[in-house]
């Protein structure tokens, strides 16, 4: 798109299986084994949301946590957000990562530091989006002072803007600049000559300039080669007038990664960083041997069988986009889209969702990528570096980010990137805040993912938290109702509540400037908890064992 301890005595779940249930007993999933996705709630068809689990339990809507299970480690880096970010907003949402990509990334300048060519997004013309002297430098040093890791992209197409001009293009005319006429490798006509707006630049130059940023003081934690290159040929077409093959992404891939991992060695390197739905499974054209085979699974297999013969690791973490397409991604919140918005969460993972796109079929986004890691490349992590799913100066869409980061944790994903980042005092910046700074002191909804059971996951989203460093299990409840307030008790196994208060914090249309606390007094077994409807509460327990 444009420009994140078990004893052996605990029963740990593995996240293959890590998913809410949807019975209202408090059985946990290792019990019930297969059945209990089985029982998914309404949205499962791509109706609306009917809430009918509520009624039969009497309008309540009880969980239960259990202490006992724990399903792994939440990823700290899947609070990331994208651009240019002031340092006090990266600090004061909590955010871990800042990432620096987008399409213009694949023609940045980084010798001249501030000249970009913006592609098919607007008329193949250089630019420098208002930056001067090192842009990329300046990045990382606003990042580092908010407290955030860098992931930077570097070019690997072979070319980059050759100044900051905005009259300079590939496909200049008498009056200017024209787009290429909608010109793409699947409609192609006019070829553009490269240098007219363009620069070579080559995997030992890269090497160099990522040695320049460490010389500098600089760090550079992840690096991303490039930016969804099978859509070159389209994004990029005055440079790339060709469909990307499989073989192209491999070689580009490879010979920057070792150049990169010469200059930086410590750097976790991250790719392919491909788009969407489609272009996972297949890349037009496929494997010049014939095979059948999907993208991602023969990309990861090619990178493996390079890494085993040279000894080292060139791929750390798989590095994939999330759009949704069920046409969420934009600013609409009339009554269906909104409610759609808040169930399209559920492809993420839920193997009884069937997308309400042209999709048309359960995509278990987080999962099948993981999956498809085990079989082809084991131990790659898995990054979502670019996602939203819209409206995020909503409370609709906060919402969905929050339930979003939720399921991140919860089902492994190691690092991802919010595109690009919420307005400050927005309802989405606030939802980030409840996962990374909800008291403002720095507490996060961060440690070991729990089992939890819910009784309607379209209705309420609900995650758990065991931070034995804190000596605290948190409990994040969404409320996705907009017009209905929901009671949930909550019932917690598996270790000891000792008398007194827990604390907790909510964001909610009734305060949407701040995040309010309250003290509520906890049971031996449990807490009752009151949501308002649209809202983010987050309960943080202290534990005496």
């Amino acid at each position: 798109m444009v420009a994140g301890s078990c004893s052996e005595s605990r029963d740990v779940r593995p996240r293959a299986d890590a998913a809410p249930t949807t019975s209202s007993s408090s059985t946990s999933l290792a019990d019930e084994g297969s059945s209990a996705t089985s029982q998914a709630t309404s949205g499962v068809d791509g109706g609306s949301s009917t809430n009918t689990i509520a009624a039969e339990v009497g309008g309540e809507l009880p969980i239960t946590v259990d202490v006992g299970l724990e399903l792994g480690p939440i990823s700290p880096l899947i609070r990331g957000l994208s651009g240019g970010v002031d340092h006090n907003v990266l600090r004061d949402l909590g955010a871990t990562v800042n990432s620096w990509g987008g399409n213009p990334a694949s023609r940045f300048n980084y010798e001249l530091g501030h000249a970009w060519n913006a592609g098919a997004d607007w008329e193949y013309r250089n630019g420098n989006y208002g930056q001067s002297g090192d842009a990329a430098r300046d990045f990382i040093v606003e990042s580092e002072a908010g407290g955030a890791m860098v992931r930077l992209a570097v070019p690997t197409l072979g070319w980059i803007a050759k100044d900051d001009n905005n009259d300079t293009c590939s496909f200049p005319t008498a009056d200017g600049c024209t787009g290429g006429d909608g010109l793409s490798c699947d409609n192609p006509g006019s070829v553009a000559d490269p240098t007219l707006a363009n620069v070579p630049s080559t995997p030992e130059m890269v090497g160099d300039w990522i040695e320049r940023l460490l010389g500098a003081g600089a760090t550079v934690p992840f690096v991303a080669m490039d930016n969804e290159p099978e859509l070159w040929g389209h994004t990029h077409y005055d440079i790339h007038p060709g469909c990307t093959t499989y073989e192209e992404v491999l070689e580009r891939y490879l010979s920057y990664a070792d150049a990169v991992q010469a200059a930086a060695p410590g750097a976790r390197l991250m790719g392919p960083v491909t788009c969407c739905w489609f272009d996972y499974w297949r890349t037009a054209p496929g494997p010049a041997d014939g095979q059948d085979v999907d993208y991602l699974t023969w990309f990861l297999e090619q990178v493996r069988r390079h890494d085993e013969r040279v000894g080292a690791r060139s791929l750390h973490l798989l590095d994939v986009h999330y759009y949704p397409q069920s046409d969420v991604y934009n600013d609409e919140t009339d009554a269906e889209t909104a409610a759609r918005r808040l169930r399209s969460t559920r492809s993420l993972w839920d193997p009884t969702y069937v997308d309400e796109s042209w999709i048309g079929t359960p995509i278990q986004f987080v999962r099948r990528m993981r999956d498809t890691i085990v079989a082809a490349y084991p131990g790659t992590g898995l990054a979502i570096s670019e996602w939203n799913f819209g409206a995020d100066t909503t409370m609709n869409g906060a919402l969905a980010i929050a339930d979003v980061l939720g399921i991140y944790g919860r089902e492994g994903v190691e690092l991802a990137a919010y595109w690009q980042h919420p307005p400050l005092g927005s309802p989405g910046a606030f939802a980030f805040k409840m996962h990374g700074n909800y008291d403002g002191h720095g507490s996060a909804f961060t440690g070991v993912a729990l089992d939890i059971t819910t009784p309607d996951v379209d209705a309420l989203g609900a995650f758990a938290a065991l931070d034995r460093d804190a000596g605290r299990l948190r409990i994040l409840l969404i409320n996705k109702s907009p017009d209905e307030e929901l009671a949930v008790p909550v019932s917690i196994a598996g270790t000891t509540l000792g008398p007194g208060k827990a604390a907790l914090y909510r964001y909610s249309e009734a305060a949407a400037g701040e995040i309010v606390r309250e003290e509520m007094q906890l049971e031996p077994d449990g807490l009752q908890v009151e949501l308002p409807a649209y809202s983010i509460t987050l309960v943080e327990v202290p534990l005496t064992s």
